[in-house]
């Protein structure tokens, strides 16, 4: 879907794309939620909330790149920003914290940058053994709401 603004769409903003904005305020608005107000390359502004990113450290007046996640069907645009030290496509080996085994899919949990636990879904079609594994190699797939989205790999040495 394309978004061309409320102007003269100087430039149309696309699904999937990426394009630079500027965080112009943090403000909290009647649902007792701070958001980022983001202002994009044709000057209109957007909420992005706050609270999925406050690990990002992010201050008024920084320039970042976000990906037009979303465009719902009333013109509203949802913003992913990059992320300040995972970057989308490359693989990092990950410690392992835990795993568990649910029928066909195991369920591990890793340890991210920030020592937060990140869920990786795995089809367990193999059967892999991760008794005494300590870290696994993963892809990361994108971000979502801040969030890693992974796909592992292998077992990392």
């Amino acid at each position: 879907m394309q978004y061309p603004g409320y102007n003269t769409g100087k430039v149309i903003l696309t699904e999937g794309e990426w394009y630079p904005f500027k965080i112009h305020n943090l403000v909290q608005l009647q649902d007792d939620a701070y958001y980022y107000v983001m202002l994009d390359i044709n000057g209109l502004k957007h909420f992005m909330p706050a609270e999925y990113y406050l690990q990002y450290e992010f201050n008024i007046g920084d320039d970042i790149d976000c990906k037009i996640d979303r465009i719902n069907c009333t013109g509203r645009i949802f913003l992913e920003p990059k992320h300040p030290f995972y970057k989308e496509g490359e693989i990092y080996a990950f410690t392992l914290l835990n795993y568990q085994n649910h029928g066909n899919e195991s369920i591990l949990f890793v340890k991210g940058i920030n020592e937060n636990s990140i869920e990786v879904r795995i089809n367990d079609q193999n059967k892999i053994c991760l008794a005494n594994v300590k870290k696994v190699n993963c892809k990361v797939k994108g971000t979502k709401k801040g969030s890693l989205i992974l796909e592992y790999l292998d077992i990392s040495n």
